[in-house]
């Protein structure tokens, strides 16, 4: 976690659980790339979150925070694998 969790939706503290589970019970980053796959099909997820990946990394934003904070999409964590 690099940042603050904003629960400024009924359903983004149950989507946010639902990603960091899933990311837990991967092994490797060909696992990582499938869960955000399947994860990334979801309407909910994408509307709370941005994600991405780097040659050795996964990064997630959270959509929607308030200004604030600074930009309104912040990295909420970084996944290395």
């Amino acid at each position: 976690m690099e940042n603050l969790f904003f629960g400024w939706h009924e359903k983004l503290p149950e989507t946010f659980i639902k990603l960091v589970n899933t990311l837990v019970l991967t092994r490797n980053g060909k696992e990582v790339r499938e869960a955000m796959a399947t994860l990334a099909q979801d309407k909910d997820f994408n509307d709370f979150f941005l994600y991405g990946f780097g040659r050795r990394h996964l990064w997630v934003k959270q959509k929607g925070v308030p200004t604030t904070y600074g930009n309104t999409d912040y990295r909420l964590l970084i996944v290395e694998f």
